[in-house]
C-alpha cells in the first residue's frame, strides 16, 4: 500500500499538481487549493492617462498601492495673503479642495512664497511673501511636503528662507529644495522628494545628478519637482534671459540620473506630459492657489472660456510597489483671487482636452528632434 501511495504521488507531481497528505501514510491524499495568482498592472501609457475611465484596481493587491497627490503653484502672497488676512481665515484657499487633496497618501505642493513675520499686506508687487499663519491652510489640506526651489521663495533672502522652513517644520510639513531632500515612508515604501529651480538661474546639471543618485540609494521612489520654462504657454519652452534651460533637456537629464517621476511647475498654464524611458514628466500643473484672475480679454496666454492662469490640474499618481501604474488629472478653476474650486464637468473637459493636445504636440516635436 505504501508503495502504491508513493507511486500515485509521483504521478500527480509529474502532472504539475501539489498534493498534501494528512495523518501519515494511512490518510487519503488531498490536492491543496492553489493560491490565486497576483495580477500585474499594465504599463502606464499616455492613452491611459487621458482615458475616459481610470484604470480599475480591482483584483490587485491593495497593500502595494500608494498614491501621491500634487498640485500646481501655491503662492500665499499678494492678493492671496490679503484675502486670508482680511477674512481672518487662513484655511480659505483650501476650503473647496482640501477633502479631495486628503485622499492621497502623500500630498505635495510647490510653495512659491516665503512665510515671514511682518509680511506686508498688499495686492501689488513681485516680491512675494505670506503670513506664517498660512501653514494652517497647508495643514488643513494635509500637505506633507512643500518644495521650495523656485524664483520667489528666496525673495526675502536667506533669512526669509530659513524662517519659512522653520514655520513649515513647526507645522509638521517637510520641505525640499536648496539641497534639502524630504523623505516620506508609506506602509514600508520610501519616497524621496527633491526640487530644483531653473528660472532666474541656470539649472545645476552636475549637482542635480549627484543629489538624485544619492537619494536613489536611500529611497524606493524618487520624485523631483522642477521650476522651469516660459510662462503662459501650453508646451515647454525656454524663456531667453529668464529661463534659458530647455525644460525637455532638463527633464531627460533628471530621469537619466535616476528619478522616477517629475512634477513641473512655473508656467502658470497647464502643460502637456511626456513618457521618457517609461517615466512620466508632467511639465506644468498650472496654478492652484494664486491671484492671477485675468479676464479672457487681457489673458497673456491662449484664452478659452477663462484665462489659462485661472486653471490648473491636481495630479493623482498611483504606484503599485515602486512602479507608477496610473495617473489622473482633476482640473480646478481659481475663484476670488485666492481659492481654487474643482472644475465643473464641462470646464474639466476643456482643460483636459487642452492638456491632451499639448501632450500630442510634445510627442510630435520629440519625434522630429
Amino acid at each position: 500500500m505504501k508503495r502504491l501511495v508513493a507511486l500515485i504521488g509521483i504521478v500527480l507531481l509529474a502532472g504539475g499538481l501539489a498534493v498534501r497528505f494528512h495523518g501519515g501514510g494511512s490518510s487519503h491524499p488531498r490536492a491543496a487549493i492553489a493560491a490565486p495568482v497576483a495580477r500585474v498592472p499594465p504599463p502606464l501609457t499616455i492613452s491611459s492617462i487621458f482615458a475616459a475611465r481610470p484604470l480599475s484596481l480591482a483584483g490587485y493587491d491593495r497593500r502595494k498601492i500608494r498614491t501621491l497627490v500634487a498640485t500646481g503653484d501655491v503662492i500665499p502672497a499678494r492678493s492671496v495673503n490679503y484675502k486670508m488676512v482680511t477674512y481672518g481665515d487662513f484655511l480659505y484657499p483650501f476650503r473647496r479642495t482640501a477633502a479631495g487633496l486628503r485622499q492621497g497618501d502623500i500630498r505635495l505642493i510647490n510653495l512659491e512664497s516665503p512665510l515671514i513675520n511682518g509680511c506686508p499686506v498688499t495686492v501689488y508687487g513681485m516680491s512675494f511673501c505670506g503670513d506664517p499663519r498660512a501653514v494652517q491652510g497647508l495643514k488643513y489640506a494635509g500637505i506633507d511636503v512643500a518644495c521650495t526651489a523656485n524664483n520667489h521663495f528666496s525673495n526675502y533672502g536667506p533669512l526669509g528662507v530659513q524662517e519659512s522652513w522653520a514655520h513649515l517644520q513647526a507645522a509638521g510639513i517637510s520641505h525640499c529644495g536648496y539641497g534639502q531632500v524630504a523623505y516620506k515612508t508609506v506602509r514600508g515604501l520610501r519616497f524621496a522628494f527633491l526640487a530644483y529651480n531653473a528660472v532666474g538661474e541656470r539649472f545645476a546639471y552636475g549637482l542635480a545628478r549627484q543629489e538624485i543618485r544619492a537619494a536613489r540609494k536611500r529611497a524606493d521612489v524618487v520624485v523631483v519637482s522642477v521650476h522651469w520654462g516660459k510662462e503662459y504657454v501650453p508646451v515647454p519652452q525656454i524663456a531667453p534671459g529668464i529661463a534659458d534651460d530647455d525644460p525637455r533637456r532638463v527633464a531627460h537629464w533628471i530621469i537619466d540620473s535616476g528619478a522616477d517621476l517629475i512634477i513641473g511647475n512655473h508656467p502658470h498654464h497647464v502643460q502637456g506630459v511626456e513618457l521618457y524611458h517609461g517615466h512620466l514628466i508632467t511639465y506644468a500643473h498650472g496654478n492652484f492657489v494664486f491671484d492671477q484672475m485675468f479676464t479672457t480679454q487681457d489673458c497673456p496666454g491662449d484664452a478659452n472660456f477663462v484665462c489659462s492662469t485661472r486653471e490648473g490640474v491636481v495630479g493623482t499618481y498611483t504606484f503599485y510597489g515602486k512602479r507608477l501604474i496610473a495617473v489622473r488629472y482633476r482640473p480646478v478653476v481659481i475663484y476670488d483671487y485666492a481659492q481654487p474650486r474643482w472644475a465643473t464637468p464641462s470646464e474639466a473637459r476643456i482643460i483636459l482636452a487642452g492638456m491632451q493636445r499639448a501632450t500630442q504636440q510634445i510627442a510630435r516635436e520629440s519625434a522630429h528632434s
